[in-house]
């Protein structure tokens, strides 16, 4: 199956292929921050079978995970496990 999002602009598109590796709901301090909300769902996926077409940007939230977004419209997309 393949899972596919983009951005509020439209100038980033991602898809996923296959089954999600975990599916939860954060609610750590650091997730709350960079959501700005009181929980960050997620799909967690193999990021050898994540494809993404656009400029995209990252911001290092921490030793081991980027935040990306688009640069245009600054949409948070998804988090990249270093």
């Amino acid at each position: 199956m393949i899972r596919e999002g983009g951005c509020l602009c439209g100038a980033v598109r991602f898809k996923a292929d296959g089954e999600p590796l975990n599916v939860r709901i954060c609610h750590c301090r650091m997730c709350q921050k960079a959501m700005g909300s009181p929980y960050f769902a997620r799909a967690q996926f193999d990021q050898k079978k994540l494809t993404v077409e656009g400029d995209t940007g990252r911001y290092q939230s921490s030793e081991a995970i980027d935040r990306v977004f688009c640069t245009t419209c600054g949409t948070r997309l998804f988090s990249w496990r270093r």
